[in-house]
């Protein structure tokens, strides 16, 4: 049996007209919302803490946060696949459904194809993963240390100069062919450790140590992660999934 306390919100930010973040509890879709949740499930189950952030311009960004989020939702309640062919079966299904989207953009003559990137932790069977595709990040928190769990799928723009903007080499949809990097973290997770899933509008935002000094104080880290991001510019979309991990039983 594993327990979480979850928290977590997705919204506009500051500077941006719409919310192309989107963040799936479970199934449970959140965009210009938030929630808080205690939740407890067996090894034989299935559970999830995902977060998109959609890219392609205005209701682009938006419609492929959602379309991948709804698309794992559908995937999820038909799996009953075994380790291996989890693995196998997921990064397949990625795959086809990146090219959907890129198909998607061509037929619709979209200037900047649509995509998104993925990440969060899944809990199945008693396997535990982190999914990452982008630079959206997924992060443990322990004994007052961050540590980063995905790596960022970007390079420095042409000129080299470290103050270009980072371009993004994969995603889902978005003119990449969309692979999907599975890590399995199975035993790596201990009672009192927190989890942290967040889109780069918080990354962005704030330094490791601010972020740090939140999860270590906070009694609701999602809503604060969020504040102080806002506190720092809030220039892009801000999306934060926090999970402690309650409880542990054999």
């Amino acid at each position: 049996m594993t327990k979480l306390e979850i928290e977590a919100i997705s919204d506009k930010g500051l500077k941006r007209d719409n919310n192309e973040d989107m963040i799936s509890v479970s199934g449970v879709l959140l965009r210009n919302d938030s929630l808080t949740l205690p939740v407890e499930f067996d090894d034989d189950s299935c559970f999830y803490l995902l977060l998109a952030d959609g890219m392609g311009g205005h209701e682009h960004g938006e419609r492929a946060s959602q379309m991948l989020l709804e698309h794992l939702k559908d995937f999820f309640l038909v799996n009953d696949s075994n380790e291996k062919d989890f693995e196998k079966e997921i990064c397949d299904s990625l795959l086809a459904f990146s090219r959907f989207m890129n198909n998607q953009a061509s037929e619709e003559g979209q200037i900047r194809p649509m995509g998104c990137t993925l990440t969060g932790v899944v809990w199945l069977k008693g396997k535990i993963y982190v999914l990452n595709a982008g630079d959206s990040r997924t992060y443990r928190f322990r004994n007052g240390t961050l540590r980063q769990l995905t790596i960022d799928e970007t390079e420095r723009g042409l000129s080299g100069n470290p103050d270009d903007s980072k371009l993004l080499v994969n995603c889902i949809g978005g003119g990449c062919v969309g692979t999907l990097t599975l890590i399995d973290i199975t035993g790596r997770l201990r009672v009192g450790d927190q989890m942290l899933i967040c889109s780069d509008g918080l990354t962005d935002m704030a330094t490791d140590e601010e972020i740090e000094s939140v999860l270590s104080q906070s009694q609701q880290p999602a809503t604060d992660l969020y504040e102080l991001a806002c506190r720092n510019g809030g220039s892009d979309n801000i999306s934060v999934i926090c999970a402690k991990i309650a409880g542990v039983m054999d």
